[in-house]
């Protein structure tokens, strides 16, 4: 995506209050309900004595460390501070650290660890991620490679899943 997509992004998006506030509410809310109903579905496997498997609990978790430290040795710059424009949401110039999205990565690995349950539950997590991944592109804080990279990368700890 160019500068002026992004612009003409926030300017869409900033275009009626209802608009902005909804967004804004996806954009911070996605993540937070992904993790928060991942958290409280082992938390509650484990209170009625189920046997939570170990890839349900580690692949997530080896996921968010690995992305993380990609992150920080790629170092990859925000498109906000790449193409200069002023994204939708508010940023932190000279953050860096876009590639590749944390927060799609996470929302991803907690659809592969939901799909180990029900795979109708797995589906509606995979949505989930899919839209968190938009909504870091239309956010302006994510190139579209650092989101598909975010989606993606799970799924090299799929073979964990069949042990």
């Amino acid at each position: 995506m160019t500068a002026r997509t992004y612009t003409a992004c926030a300017d869409w998006l900033s275009r009626t209050p209802i608009r902005a506030c909804c967004f804004r509410l996806l954009f911070r809310l996605l993540p937070i309900v992904t993790a928060v109903a991942y958290l409280s579905c082992a938390a509650f496997l484990l209170w009625k004595g189920h046997l939570i498997s170990i890839q349900f609990l580690v692949v997530p978790a080896l996921t968010f460390l690995g992305v993380t430290l990609l992150r920080q040795w790629l170092n990859f710059p925000r498109p906000y501070d790449q193409l200069e424009y002023v994204p939708f949401l508010s940023a932190e110039p000279g953050k860096g650290k876009s590639f590749p999205s944390r927060h799609t990565a996470s929302a991803a690995a907690i659809a592969l660890a939901f799909c180990q349950l029900s795979p109708a539950l797995g589906s509606g997590f995979w949505i989930l991620a899919v839209m968190v991944a938009a909504s870091r592109v239309v956010g302006g804080a994510h190139y579209i490679r650092d989101v598909l990279a975010g989606l993606f990368l799970p799924l090299l700890f799929l073979p964990l899943y069949l042990l």
